[in-house]
């Protein structure tokens, strides 16, 4: 694939996080291998995260560009909001606190390169605090690539936030799943798991960062139960047609233990 064909639209999906927006976007901005788009998703901010999006758009016309939501719809409305407008034919996902390391989207392109069968990549991730101090790394090992379903099934969580994904598996595996705003994440990447095959790159290409206002703090036991509970079920046929019995029973033993801590 030449570096032409690698139009990668990045989303950068935001609520009231303008302090950290700005880091968000640059950090797509300075990549090594420029981006096709950046869609900026406000979810209904009060916070004058408006007017910032509207500053970039000036600045990079037809590079930036703004998704508004009137009001707040929750995070996977907002984001497909914007994966309905993407133009590129990859497309990758950014929370507004989160930042992409510079290298992130070229190393992606060159693992897509060196697996032309892939056609979604991920990778490591760094957990940094409010001010990017280093609190911890996941995934400390190499994790697999190529049919990597099995693995996925098991709550692999977190995976979104590493994905460019090829955009046209992204639409058919029915983008952002609103039944489920608290875990979106893992349901697409469980589904395009069990579509496409998977690239890989052993090193850290995101910032996580972790603060008092994260999403994921605001998740209220039965929220968490509610949606875990109906991707288990949506997931028990893509089991049936996709593993065997023992493989199965790992995979089920993992996601009790899940439902277990709440």
């Amino acid at each position: 694939m030449k570096e032409r064909d690698f139009r990668a639209s990045i989303i950068i999906t935001s609520y009231n996080h303008r302090g950290y927006l700005i880091e968000a976007i640059e950090s797509v901005l300075s990549q090594t291998l420029a981006p096709h788009e950046i869609l900026v998703a406000d979810d209904g901010s009060s916070d004058g995260s408006r007017e910032l999006i509207r500053s970039y758009e000036s600045k990079y016309p037809g590079l930036v560009k703004g998704v508004f939501q009137e009001k707040n719809v929750g995070i996977p409305k907002n984001r497909n909001a914007a994966l309905c407008v993407v133009t590129g034919n990859y497309v990758g996902i950014l929370d507004g606190d989160d930042l992409f390391l510079s290298h992130k989207l070229e190393r992606q392109y060159q693992a897509l390169t060196e697996h032309p069968d892939a056609s979604v990549v991920y990778s490591n991730f760094g957990i940094v605090n409010s001010d990017r101090r280093p609190m911890a790394v996941k995934w400390g090992e190499p994790q697999p690539e190529g049919d990597v379903f099995p693995e996925v099934a098991k709550v692999k969580t977190g995976l979104l936030r590493t994905l460019v994904a090829d955009y046209q598996a992204v639409k058919q595996a029915g983008f952002m799943d609103e039944r489920f705003p608290k875990y979106d994440g893992l349901w697409l990447s469980i589904k395009l798991a069990a579509s496409c095959r998977f690239a890989y790159v052993n090193d850290v290409l995101l910032e996580k960062r972790e603060h008092q206002t994260s999403d994921s703090r605001s998740n209220t036991r039965e929220e968490n139960l509610h949606d875990l509970t109906g991707i288990y079920r949506e997931l028990s046929p893509l089991l049936s047609a996709r593993v065997g019995a023992q493989e199965r029973q790992q995979i089920d033993a993992v996601w009790q233990q899940w439902f277990s801590r709440f």
